[in-house]
C-alpha cells in the first residue's frame, strides 16, 4: 500500500510531481492498530492499493476501521478480500500531467465523489503517490488568489489606460477642429490663389497677343537683315512667354477644377502626324532623328478629347526635343490590351537625352518641379507642363508614367481608354499595282526598320540597306536578276555618301531610269529642291515619314505595273523592230525561283506559242522530267535547295530514271561576267541566255534549237 507523504511546497501550474510524497509499504500481516495507526499519521482519505507496483483502486479510512480484520487485507466477518472494498473508478493521472489538468478532472466530479484523492502514476502505471483533495482545494484557492490578484492589477492598468484615451479622445477633437479651420483656410487660399492667377494670366494675354500679332505684321514689312534679326528674336521671346502664361492658366483651371474634358470622335492617326510636323523643325534644328512608329491596328478614329491629347503629347515630345542633344526621339503608337480594363491607346515618347535619376522620377509629375535645378537654369521653363499632362491624362481616366535611366534617355508613355469603332487593321487609301519592290537606304537602324514596315502595309516589298555604297550595288544586283526596284528611298545626310550622290549615280545609269528616286530630307533643307531635282530627285519626302505622306508619295510615281514585268517591253534589243521567228509549238520546262522573271519569262514563252510548266528550284525541274515529256528547258542557274548547274548534271546522268537525258537546255543566268557561259557549257547546257531575257532573244535560242543550229 502506496501512501503520500505531504504537500511539498508550493506548485505552480505545471508542477505537479512536486505534491507527490515518498512511497512506503505497510506489511500485510500486521495488526489492524498497526495499520489504523500508520493510516492516521497522513492527512488521506483513501488509502492506494497496487499489486506489482500498479495501481489497482483505492480504499477509505472508514473501510479500513470497519472491515479489515486481524490479518490485512481480509475482512472481520466475511474474510474478503481489500479490493472488494475498494472504490471501483479511482482517479488516476499521470505523473506529468499539468495543475489545471488535475484540478478540472476534481472540479468536475460528481458530488458523490468529491472529496476522493487522487492517485498519481508514472508512464508505466507505477504508483507514485497520492495528492489529497484537500491540498488540490488549496492549491485550487491559490491560483485563483493569483488570477484575482491578476486581474485587479489589469483593471487598474485598464483605468489607466482609459483615462490617457480619453485624454488623447480630447486632444483629437481639438486637433481635428484646428485642422478643420485650417482645411477651410487652405481652401479659401487655393481658390484665392486659383483666382488671382486666372485672373494675372488673362491680364497679361491680352496685351502679348498685340505683342505677338504685331511682329508677325512686321515681319511681313521691307527690314534689313539686322532688323529681320532682332524681330525673330522678339518673335521666339514672344512665344516662349505666350507658352508659359498658357500653362499657368491651364494650372489654374485644373486646381479650380474648372478645366473640362470634352470627348468627341477624332482622327487620331491624322492628329498624331500633325503633331509631329508641327515639332519637326525643331527636331532638325538640332540635327535629332524624329521617328513616328505607328502600329497598323491603331483605328482613324478614336473617341478622345483631340485639343488635350494633342496637348499631352506636344510637351512630352517638345520635352524629349529639348532634353536631347544627339541621337532620336521617336513616337511610337499602338493598342495595348489589359484583361481587366480594356483596350487602351498606348503612346510612348523615346528620346537618348539626358535621362532622370530615380530619386528625380519621384517628384517628376509635381507642379513647378524640373529633375534637378541645374536642368531649370539650363533649359528653363516652368516645371507646370508634366504636372499638367498627368492631371489631364488622368481627367481623360488614363494613366501615365516615365521610365529613365541618367544618362541613357527616357521614355515617356501614356495610355487612354480606346473608344469610338476600335481597333482595325489599317488599310491603304490608294491602289498600288502588286508585286512592287523598294529599296531603303538610311545609316539610320530604328528609322530603317519603321519605313521598311510601313511599305509592308502598303503592299510593297522591301529591303534596306545602311549606306549609299552598299544601297548601289544591291541596286544594279537586282537589276541583273531581272528583279528591279521600283523605288528607292535614301536619306539626304549620311556617312561617306549622302543620299544626293547616290540619286546622281542613280540618274547616270541608263539601266535604272525607271527607278524612282524619293530623297528623305527635313524642312529645313526645301529650299534644296532645284538641286535635288537637278540630281535626279524624283520627290522628296520630309522627316519624320509619316504613314499618309508616304502612302501619297508612292501613288504619286507609281507605275502601271511593277519594273521586272516592264523589261520585257524595255530591254533595248537589236532585234527589237524586226519581226519575230515562226516557231513550232513546244513544251517548255521553266526552272525559275523569282517571281517577277517567273511572270516575265512565262509572258514571253506564251507570246510565243509555248505550253509553259513552272519549276521553283532544282529539285522539282528534276520531278517533273521524270513525270513528263518537254521540248526544252529555260534553267535559271542560281536556285534555292538545287542550283541549275547540279539539275543539269543530274538529268545529264539520268538521275532516278530520267528519260530525256538528252534534252536541250538553255541557261538563264543573271551573271554576264566573262566565262560564265563556259561555266554553262561545261555543265552540260546547250545554250546560254544573260537575264534580262527579252522576247526577240528567247525566240531567237529556240528558233535556232529547233533548226537543229547551236
Amino acid at each position: 500500500m502506496a501512501l503520500v507523504n505531504s504537500l511539498a511546497g508550493r506548485a505552480t501550474d505545471t508542477d505537479l510531481p512536486r505534491l507527490v510524497g515518498h512511497n512506503h509499504s505497510i506489511a500485510s500481516n500486521l495488526a489492524l492498530e498497526q495499520v489504523q495507526a500508520a493510516f492516521a499519521k497522513h492527512r488521506f482519505k483513501f488509502a492506494a492499493v497496487t499489486e506489482n507496483n500498479r495501481a489497482i483502486g483505492l480504499c477509505s479510512r472508514d473501510k479500513i476501521n470497519e472491515k479489515l480484520g486481524s490479518r490485512f487485507g481480509f475482512s472481520i466477518y466475511s474474510k474478503r478480500p481489500v479490493r472488494d472494498h475498494m472504490l471501483s473508478h479511482p482517479e488516476i493521472v499521470p505523473v506529468t500531467a499539468d495543475i489545471p489538468t488535475v484540478l478540472k478532472k476534481v472540479f468536475s466530479r460528481p458530488s458523490e465523489r468529491f472529496y476522493e484523492d487522487i492517485l498519481v502514476v508514472d508512464e508505466r502505471q507505477h504508483l507514485v503517490g497520492l495528492v489529497s483533495v484537500d491540498t488540490l482545494i488549496q492549491l485550487q484557492n491559490l491560483l485563483l488568489g493569483e488570477k484575482i490578484h491578476q486581474l485587479e492589477e489589469n483593471q487598474l492598468t485598464l483605468r489607466e489606460q482609459k483615462a490617457k484615451l480619453e485624454s488623447l479622445t480630447d486632444q483629437l477633437e481639438a486637433a481635428n477642429s484646428e485642422l478643420s479651420l485650417a482645411r477651410d483656410d487652405a481652401l479659401e487660399g487655393t481658390r484665392l490663389k486659383s483666382e488671382f492667377l486666372a485672373n494675372m494670366s488673362h491680364e497679361i494675354r491680352t496685351p502679348m497677343n498685340g505683342i505677338v500679332g504685331m511682329i508677325s505684321l512686321l515681319m511681313e514689312t521691307q527690314l534689313n537683315e539686322e532688323q529681320q534679326h532682332f524681330a525673330i528674336t522678339v518673335q521666339k521671346s514672344a512665344d516662349a512667354l505666350l507658352n508659359i502664361i498658357n500653362e499657368i492658366l491651364d494650372f489654374s483651371k485644373i486646381e479650380a477644377g474648372k478645366l473640362e474634358i470634352t470627348l468627341e470622335d477624332a482622327p487620331i492617326r491624322e492628329l498624331i502626324e500633325e503633331i509631329m510636323h508641327i515639332l519637326a523643325e525643331a527636331a532638325a534644328h538640332k540635327k535629332l532623328e524624329l521617328i513616328l512608329d505607328i502600329d497598323a491596328d491603331v483605328p482613324e478614329w478614336l473617341r478622345t478629347d483631340p485639343l488635350r491629347y494633342r496637348q499631352v503629347l506636344i510637351n512630352l515630345l517638345g520635352n524629349a526635343i529639348k532634353f536631347t542633344s544627339n541621337g532620336e526621339v521617336i513616337v511610337k503608337v499602338r493598342i495595348e490590351r489589359d484583361p481587366q480594363r480594356g483596350l487602351f491607346l498606348r503612346t510612348e515618347v523615346h528620346d537618348s537625352g539626358i535621362g532622370i535619376s530615380e530619386s528625380d522620377q519621384e517628384r517628376l509629375f509635381q507642379a513647378f518641379i524640373q529633375g534637378d535645378g541645374s536642368t531649370n537654369r539650363k533649359y528653363g521653363g516652368t516645371g507646370l507642363g508634366l504636372a499638367i499632362s498627368r492631371k489631364l491624362v488622368t481627367l481623360m481616366e488614363g494613366l501615365m508614367g516615365c521610365e529613365s535611366v541618367k544618362g541613357q534617355g527616357s521614355t515617356f508613355w501614356f495610355s487612354l481608354p480606346l473608344g469610338g469603332t476600335g481597333p482595325a487593321t489599317q488599310t491603304p487609301k490608294h491602289r498600288l499595282p502588286a508585286q512592287l519592290r523598294a529599296l531603303v537606304i538610311d545609316d539610320h537602324p530604328v528609322a530603317r526598320d519603321v519605313l521598311c514596315r510601313q511599305l509592308a502595309l502598303l503592299g510593297i516589298s522591301a529591303q534596306s540597306a545602311e549606306g549609299g555604297t552598299t544601297g548601289l550595288r544591291i541596286i544594279r544586283e537586282a537589276y541583273q536578276r531581272s528583279e528591279p526596284f521600283d523605288y528607292v528611298l535614301v536619306d539626304l545626310d549620311m556617312p561617306e555618301m549622302d543620299g544626293l550622290e547616290v540619286s546622281r549615280q542613280i540618274a547616270q545609269d541608263p539601266d535604272l531610269d525607271e527607278l524612282r528616286v524619293i530623297l528623305l530630307t527635313t524642312v529645313g533643307q526645301a529650299s534644296n529642291r532645284r538641286k535635288f531635282s537637278e540630281n535626279g530627285v524624283n520627290k522628296t519626302l520630309y522627316k519624320p515619314i509619316c504613314p499618309s505622306d508616304l502612302e501619297n508619295t508612292l501613288f504619286t510615281l507609281k507605275p502601271d505595273q511593277p519594273a521586272g514585268a516592264r523589261l520585257v517591253e524595255v530591254e533595248p534589243d537589236a532585234h527589237t523592230h524586226q519581226p519575230l521567228p515562226e516557231l513550232e509549238p513546244m513544251r517548255v520546262l521553266l526552272a525559275e525561283d523569282s517571281e517577277a522573271n517567273q511572270e516575265v519569262t512565262i509572258r514571253i514563252l506564251e507570246k510565243l506559242g509555248c505550253e509553259v510548266y513552272l519549276a521553283v528550284d532544282g529539285n522539282q525541274t528534276l520531278d517533273l522530267m521524270r513525270a513528263g515529256e518537254f521540248d526544252c528547258v529555260l534553267m535559271d542557274c542560281q536556285m534555292p535547295r538545287m542550283d541549275g548547274y547540279a539539275a543539269t548534271k543530274a538529268i545529264r546522268g539520268g538521275f532516278h530514271g530520267i528519260r530525256q537525258r538528252d534534252i536541250h537546255i538553255i541557261a538563264m543566268t543573271a551573271h554576264a561576267m566573262q566565262g560564265d557561259k563556259q561555266k554553262c557549257l561545261q555543265a552540260g547546257m546547250n545554250n546560254y541566255l544573260s537575264k534580262p531575257v527579252t522576247l526577240h532573244r528567247v525566240a531567237e535560242a529556240l528558233h535556232n534549237y529547233q533548226l537543229g543550229r547551236l
